[in-house]
């Protein structure tokens, strides 16, 4: 478990948002939405927050960067404890089976602790006909609380 862990090693997460496009063959790939990067210190109880915005056209346009309450400290790490629960699927060119448009990395130091990495779309891409790569609908629901929730709590500490 991440809140219980002896490493005094910084817990880094990056969830990569799409507008659309994640995992889609085609010639366009995904047009990124933002970018959010948070740092926790588990032992600490602590975390700092950034997030990048792009445009419609994926150009960089805001970012801002955060000190978050250690009540969300705490919840990120709740959160993160859930999320490496579920399945993941490391095969190149996967479709976005989460359907969340969203790239998750989790790492403690250089160690990938979860990650959820779909094709970017364009001609990279798989066909989604062509994969066998399935989960429950328990799983994608909790996914997409998982991410949604993480958003939130990270915007919160911009207010």
């Amino acid at each position: 478990m991440i809140n219980n862990a002896s490493s005094a090693q910084d817990l880094n997460i990056t969830l990569v948002k799409y507008r659309s496009g994640l995992g889609v063959p085609g010639i366009m790939g995904p047009k990124l939405s933002d970018i959010i990067e948070i740092t926790a210190a588990p032992e600490a109880k602590s975390a700092k927050v950034a997030k990048t915005e792009f445009d419609e056209n994926s150009v960089e346009t805001a970012k801002q960067e955060a000190q978050m309450s250690a009540e969300n400290a705490t919840s990120v790490l709740a959160l993160i404890d859930n999320l490496i629960l579920l399945p993941t699927q490391d095969a190149p060119g996967i479709p976005d089976v989460f359907g969340k448009n969203t790239v998750v990395l989790v790492r403690r130091g250089a160690q990938v602790v979860w990650a959820y990495n779909p094709g970017s779309g364009g001609c990279g891409a798989a066909d989604p006909e062509e994969m066998a790569v399935s989960l429950s609908d328990d799983h994608k629901a909790k996914f997409g609380s998982i991410v949604d929730s993480l958003s939130q709590v990270s915007n919160a500490s911009f207010q």
